[in-house]
């Protein structure tokens, strides 16, 4: 038997009972992102547990009408995990209830660093994305692979937190998925970012997950990095009330966690405290342009592993001066060969864990 880097967990059937295998089977995993959120939102937001589920109320009505299938699936996550449906609310509006309140002035933190590469500049005309995913140390352990197969809708394989609906991943459909973190201005009660990343993930056609950023009623900022197996990708940075849109250039995209392109509406409000966003994105870049030949799989899976500017570089590792409650570092890297339908997963900093394949029939 294959020993994937995180548990693979696969449900399948109409919403509700997806959730209640999810819930039934993650139960302590659930349990133990509840209790880590806990102390995550009072450290960085000075809210108590009690208060963001309560707050997290406030969000039903905008994952409803967005769309219900995926309200319904979380009701049956807190029905298999024996908890009351606001905490698994809490865990998927988390960046909304971690972030906002944050954004007046915490510490830095590395987030994420994304890639896509499409013709020309991959080999078999392939389109392939990947990210790292960089958070804190102590989320790792509570990571799934989470298989998803719904009626009418693609198949989904991806990398989440457990209790979450969507993260890093692919679709049946060959869509690909990758995303950052971003801070802007303007935040509200609207559809959750984890929620937005779901809505791409069911989307049949490229055109469906581009509108499902665009059409949505976002509570926050987040970037939204989309590629199709048919050659194209397309990066969305999204604030609540406004987008900007980013082209590849001869096939190349790479993002962060700032806001690449100026908009008179949008306030980037944590580049002053991601400085490294900059530095891994430069890096990136400048390692897909000045690469000999072709762009392949091997080839992302040894940029993941960059060291620039260690330790927040591109393989983000926790400063020696951090104690391991407040460590953060790459909890995951993924690389995803969508013309393929190949899914490669390294748990932890990719520097010192291998990539794993995980079949995606």
């Amino acid at each position: 038997m294959t020993a994937y880097p995180f548990p693979l967990i696969e449900i399948k059937g109409p919403p509700r009972q997806r959730g209640r295998q999810y819930g039934a089977q993650c139960k302590t995993l659930i349990e133990r992102s509840i209790d880590f959120y806990r102390w995550a939102f009072r450290s960085e937001s000075a809210l108590n547990w009690d208060v963001s589920a309560e707050k997290s109320r406030e969000f039903i009505a905008p994952i409803k009408a967005y769309d219900a299938e995926i309200l319904e699936e979380m009701e049956g996550v807190a029905e298999g995990a024996d908890r009351e449906l606001t905490d698994i609310l809490a865990l998927n509006v988390r960046s909304e209830l971690v972030f906002l309140l944050a954004a007046q002035g915490k510490k830095a933190k590395p987030a994420c660093t994304s890639l896509a590469a499409a013709p020309p500049a991959t080999t078999a005309e392939a389109t392939l994305i990947a990210q790292n995913w960089d958070w804190w140390t102590r989320t790792r352990e509570q990571c799934i692979l989470l298989k998803i197969t719904q009626p009418g809708r693609p198949a989904i394989l991806q990398v989440v937190e457990a209790g979450l609906v969507a993260k890093t991943g692919m679709n049946s459909a060959g869509i690909g998925l990758c995303t950052n973190a971003l801070v802007s201005d303007k935040w509200r009660v609207g559809v959750p970012f984890h929620v937005i990343l779901r809505g791409i993930l069911n989307a049949a056609t490229m055109g469906e997950a581009i509108g499902a950023v665009t059409r949505a009623q976002r509570a926050s900022a987040g970037n939204y990095m989309i590629a199709h197996r048919g050659g194209m990708a397309i990066n969305i940075e999204a604030a609540p009330e406004d987008l900007n849109l980013i082209r590849p250039q001869e096939g190349l995209l790479t993002h962060a966690n700032h806001f690449q392109i100026y908009h008179p509406n949008i306030q980037d409000q944590k580049l002053a405290l991601w400085p490294d966003s900059i530095v891994r994105d430069c890096r990136a870049a400048a390692l897909l342009k000045d690469r000999r030949g072709p762009v392949d799989p091997l080839f992302i899976m040894n940029l993941l592993k960059d060291h620039f500017d260690h330790p927040l570089s591109i393989c983000s590792h926790p400063p020696a001066d951090i104690p391991y409650e407040e460590a953060e570092q790459t909890n995951a890297a993924v690389v995803m060969n969508l013309s393929r339908k190949q899914f490669y997963v390294a748990k932890g900093p990719p520097c010192e864990n291998p990539f794993v394949r995980v079949p995606f029939a």
